[in-house]
């Protein structure tokens, strides 16, 4: 399974690879803002979105989100560390497979990956 993880913070994104990487996911591509996000889909392929919901400069993850919407249906997971309720709304309007705050626990993403993609036959 291909994994595209869109997160600006540079810390926060090596610490989602390595929990992905230790739950036995091989490709994960990561990208730095929602702009780049939606160029990396094209290439990449992947079969789930890891999203940051606020990412630092340019369209956000919701924004990057509907734009690759417009061209291919993946699904979502977004993360966020916002509590805003207009921002959840907003995200919640994209049918993402869940919204996750952070900080990010290792056994709740992998719990909400393996339920998702094991009922789906994607490995």
């Amino acid at each position: 399974m291909k994994i595209l993880l869109v997160e600006d913070e540079g810390l926060v994104a090596l610490y989602l690879k390595r929990i992905l990487i230790e739950h036995g996911f091989k490709e994960i591509n990561v990208a730095r803002n929602g702009e780049e996000a939606v160029r990396r889909v094209d290439e990449f392929e992947p079969d789930l979105l890891l999203m940051d919901i606020r990412l630092g400069k340019g369209i956000n993850g919701i924004e990057a989100v509907k734009q690759i919407n417009t061209k291919k249906s993946i699904p979502v997971i977004y993360i966020t560390a916002s509590t805003d309720q207009q921002t959840h709304r907003e995200a919640l309007n994209t049918k993402p497979l869940a919204i996750i705050s952070k900080p990010i626990e290792p056994d709740e993403l992998n719990e909400m990956i393996d339920n998702y993609f094991d009922v789906r036959g994607i490995n």
